[in-house]
């Protein structure tokens, strides 16, 4: 054989084995599955669901099994024909718990209660393709969440609205920016049916920040166009911003460029995060507990005081202040 021909052959096979078996995965799709590599697939399955603090029945439903009993079967070495595919999915879920964990962060990002609401959202959007609208006051660190997220979901798309962009074409001009599409001169309608063709069937999750900014821009003609997009995708959209765009679409707009009824109705679950958490002394209405302050300011290396503590909590929870934001700015 050529040494050309042997150097594609290689290639070839590489190229193969990384599409089949991820960095973390211990079974390949072609790999018999024998006792002692469903004993390690197992072993390693619940070392990582125990470390991550997750239950048999939250990994079982995340993976399509029909209960916990069924999961519980396949680790005690039952559940017969099944079983070889079960462990084919325990291995994939491993795999992806993994690199969730080692997913980069950015920098300030600490597991509040706020960040806790918005994955949660999050997650319902991507497991049902649905359209969400997370909104809150600014500082409270909705977009540090989001940049996390995206972090942790490869193929995510994340687009910020900036005072630019307030047009149809530069906010499909930018998105086309994050999908790395290559600059074609094509008519704004053709722009979006190549984004459309891009996305569509791959289950991307869409985040668009700073939605608020679009509210009553063109007649409303880029929120519309969002719409269109996730119609024409079905991909996951989560739009994030302040209370304004939740009452702006929630009152509607008479003289829109279509109906706000069409996007409204699409719209499967608001999240008011300035409603999402009681107080840790029952009052409620705080946005942060006294535990997520200990959590951010431990983040920074900082200790803080009981009374500090308290007292910085009602800070970030006051939007007048500036929320989470500000009283990082103040300790600093």
């Amino acid at each position: 054989m050529p040494i050309d021909d042997a150097s594609d052959d290689i290639l070839n096979w590489l190229v193969k084995d990384a599409r089949l078996l991820g960095g973390t995965r211990m079974l390949r799709d072609e790999t018999p599955i024998t006792d002692e590599l469903a004993k390690a697939v197992i072993a390693r399955f619940e070392e990582c669901r125990s470390r991550i603090g997750k239950t048999q029945e939250q990994a079982a439903r995340s993976m399509g099994m029909k209960s916990a009993s069924v999961l519980s079967q396949v680790i005690s070495g039952g559940y017969g024909a099944e079983s070889q595919k079960h462990i084919r999915s325990m291995d994939k879920w491993t795999e992806a718990m993994i690199r969730k964990e080692a997913a980069p962060k950015p920098p300030g990002y600490v597991k509040t209660g706020v960040a806790e609401a918005m994955n949660a959202a999050i997650r319902l959007a991507i497991g049902n393709s649905s359209m969400i609208v997370i909104h809150g006051p600014t500082g409270c660190g909705k977009t540090t969440v989001l940049h996390a997220v995206r972090a942790e979901i490869p193929g995510s798309v994340y687009y910020s609205i900036n005072s630019s962009g307030l047009r149809v074409r530069p906010m499909l001009e930018g998105l086309a920016k994050r999908l790395r599409m290559a600059e074609l001169r094509l008519s704004q309608s053709q722009l979006f049916d190549q984004i459309a063709g891009l996305l569509d069937g791959t289950d991307r999750p869409i985040f668009i920040d700073e939605i608020g900014k679009l509210a009553g821009r063109q007649k409303d003609e880029p929120l519309h166009v969002l719409r269109d997009l996730h119609d024409a995708t079905k991909c996951p959209m989560i739009w994030v911003g302040n209370g304004k765009i939740a009452s702006y679409l929630q009152n509607g707009h008479s003289e829109g460029y279509d109906p706000l009824d069409q996007i409204f109705g699409r719209i499967s679950m608001w999240l008011d995060l300035t409603e999402r958490a009681e107080s840790d002394d029952g009052g409620g209405g705080r946005l942060f507990t006294i535990e997520d302050i200990q959590k951010v300011f431990s983040a920074q290396k900082i200790r803080l005081t009981p009374d500090a503590s308290r007292y910085l909590a009602d800070l970030a929870s006051d939007p007048s202040f500036g929320c989470l934001r500000a009283a990082k700015y103040l300790v600093a």
